[in-house]
């Protein structure tokens, strides 16, 4: 009897001995599984795509997608969230924002990146007192559109100017008998997002200055003056123009100039070469240009590693990867293999900061790019923004330009009474 209870006890033992073995496996494998996973928090959706394309190649590790509209604002993480390993999307350039990530320079010393990959001033754009943060990724520039019938217009072949605008513009302008407008060859305070750029290009030189937002005051007032101007001597008054451009231009940009009402319409790169991309349209594009300078659009993308990220090497492995020419060749022949609807112009809805990929690459699958593409020395980097830019531009700027050119009587609101309100709304709690 003795002997029987012996035996029960240590087959239990046993038993129970190899239990604990199988759990503490499982438990072990469970913690590889997730010191192996990549988090990325990004607003671009179309990076599901690429790691999917790169979790077939990749043996090490897997990534995952955790969407955020603004990851700038997402930071830290919430207790109850994954914190993520890899940052990808705009405004993550502010003087505080560098710290919440890992210095980068490791990569170009361990020759898995090299400097000569990128465009040299987005690349800079992603240091911090000279060590780099952050790796750009994508961005988009301005350009104008018109039919291809009305070319004769248009002299140069590559970009116009402000005033090359306003000139080219008023010559297309027409009027009927009794002195309204059947044509008007560009009206500026159609597109908002004119307004601002005009002020950019005036370097009016919006940026963050700590928690407030700096600017060129005399600067502003020259690129009110001049759209002003441009809007009562050549289109007749603000009333006429916006009075036009409410009866002929509430369609899409591309079919305003089709329709023949207005020579030029405005735009960026993301939207132009997605509308070509998917329509045959009789249209082309120029570069808007100012003293040489070709100023990008804000909210380019960039990618950093968290700060408190799980897993560095992953992190470090997929930036690599992502970065090489031949991956991004691959990402766009996929993308146009399967067509997909939500697709986005060239790489992450951009031109690819990997600079042989935008000249050599990208034009293979953008023809009308074969004919036109940015010069890089041209391209000029945005000032650091915070992470709301989006909606100060909005809500500030572009409606205190407006009011600035519709307004006749000299007590219009000044900018920072815009800007009051919008603090009210944004931070109101």
């Amino acid at each position: 009897m003795k002997l029987k209870i012996l035996s029960i006890i240590s087959l239990s033992l046993v038993l129970f001995s190899s239990c604990g073995q199988k759990k503490s496996a499982f438990a072990s494998q469970q913690f590889a599984q997730a010191d192996r996973r990549i988090v990325i928090w990004t607003s671009c959706r179309e990076f599901a795509q690429y790691i999917e394309l790169y979790n077939a190649t990749s043996l090490e590790n897997r990534a995952i997608l955790v969407y955020k509209e603004n990851p700038a604002l997402s930071l830290p993480p919430a207790k109850d969230e994954l914190p993520p390993d890899i940052i990808v999307g705009p405004w993550l350039r502010s003087d505080t924002m560098h710290k919440a990530f890992c210095g980068l320079d490791y990569l170009f010393s361990h020759k898995k990146l090299y400097s000569s990959m990128f465009y040299e001033n987005l690349l800079d754009a992603g240091k911090h007192h000279g060590a780099q943060y952050l790796i750009p990724v994508s961005f988009n520039l301005p350009a104008v559109i018109f039919g291809s019938s009305n070319s004769s217009f248009i002299t140069d072949n590559y970009m116009l100017t402000l005033e090359q605008l306003r000139k080219i513009g008023a010559e297309y302008n027409q009027k009927r008998q009794n002195g309204s407008f059947s044509r008007i060859g560009f009206a500026p305070l159609n597109d908002d997002s004119f307004l601002y750029l005009t002020a950019k290009l005036f370097n009016v030189d919006f940026e963050q200055n700590k928690k407030n937002i700096t600017w060129n005051e005399q600067n502003l007032v020259n690129a009110v003056t001049f759209l002003k101007n441009w809007v009562e001597t050549e289109n007749g008054s603000a009333r006429i123009e916006e009075d036009f451009a409410f009866k002929y231009l509430f369609m899409p940009y591309y079919r305003q100039v089709l329709s023949g009402r207005t020579l030029f319409a405005s735009t960026k790169s993301d939207s132009l070469f997605k509308t070509m991309h998917e329509q045959e349209l009789p249209i082309d594009y120029r570069w808007i240009v100012q003293n040489g300078k070709i100023f990008m659009d804000d909210s380019f993308v960039m990618m950093g590693v968290y700060k408190k990220s799980k897993n560095r090497t992953g992190a470090s492995e997929f930036i690599t990867w992502f970065c090489q020419s031949e991956v991004q060749r691959e990402i766009l022949e996929r993308k146009e293999s399967l067509r997909l609807e939500t697709e986005m112009f060239g790489i992450a809805g951009g031109f690819s900061a990997v600079r042989s990929v935008t000249e050599h690459i990208l034009p293979v699958f953008y023809t009308p790019l074969l004919s036109n593409l940015p010069p890089a020395q041209m391209i000029e980097v945005p000032n650091k923004l915070p992470p709301r830019w989006e909606s100060y531009r909005n809500q500030v700027i572009e409606p205190y330009i407006r009011a600035e050119i519709t307004t006749d009587s000299p007590l219009t609101k000044p900018i920072t009474e815009f800007e009051k309100e919008w603090r009210k709304k944004v931070f109101a709690d």
